[in-house]
């Protein structure tokens, strides 16, 4: 096995799918997932070859062993797998009894099917992280939104605070303006009355 070609397949092949990364069956176990792992991490890490993407492929390798060492994960990855399979499936033999496929396309085990079914699979899961990343803005625009008008009423409340200490503050000139003018206004009351 030459480092350099496994870094590239490793690097060419869709993060979606973590069994063809460690070419290990759909239907592995965590002891041949772990296996897998090991041989292809010491072949391909960054300490043992000068391979300018060896990071890379080695952080991929490294992810597809998480997600397949997680049984969760693993049987999520299955499942959705399982589905593009079913939903091809369907759509095919639908096809077929149009006329408009022939029959032996619908071998689930032909290569063809299966990498119908794989490109199948990529789409949905594109359509999943793409709706889970509109939520996600959506969700940190409706905090945006809430921050923002959390931070309007408390400038409202400064603003208010400002304006009654502005308005206590200028108390004594109002009430020396208004003394000023009172007393201006009897001097020439008295003025007139004099007259």
């Amino acid at each position: 096995m030459d480092a350099t070609a496994e870094i590239e397949r490793i690097l060419a092949h869709s993060v979606l799918d973590p069994f063809g990364i460690l070419q290990v069956s759909r239907t592995c176990t965590d002891d041949e997932v772990k296996a897998a792992y090991r041989t292809k991490s010491r072949f391909i890490h960054p300490d043992k070859t000068k391979h300018e993407h060896a990071r890379a492929a080695f952080e991929k390798l490294k992810k597809a062993e998480s997600e397949l060492m997680d049984p969760a994960k693993r049987e999520s990855i299955r499942k959705m797998m399982k589905e593009a399979q079913r939903e091809l499936l369907a759509e095919w033999q639908a096809q077929v009894s149009k006329g408009e496929r022939p029959a032996e396309d619908c071998n689930e085990s032909s290569s063809k099917f299966q990498d119908a079914a794989f490109a199948r699979y990529k789409k949905i899961m594109v359509d999943i992280e793409w709706r889970r990343r509109q939520r996600l803005k959506e969700k940190m625009a409706a905090e945006g939104a809430a921050a923002k008008k959390e931070e309007d009423a408390l400038d409202e409340k400064r603003r208010k605070r400002q304006a009654e200490k502005a308005w206590e503050d200028s108390r004594e000139d109002r009430v020396s303006s208004w003394r000023q003018f009172q007393a201006k206004k009897n001097s020439k009351s008295k003025r007139s009355k004099k007259s």
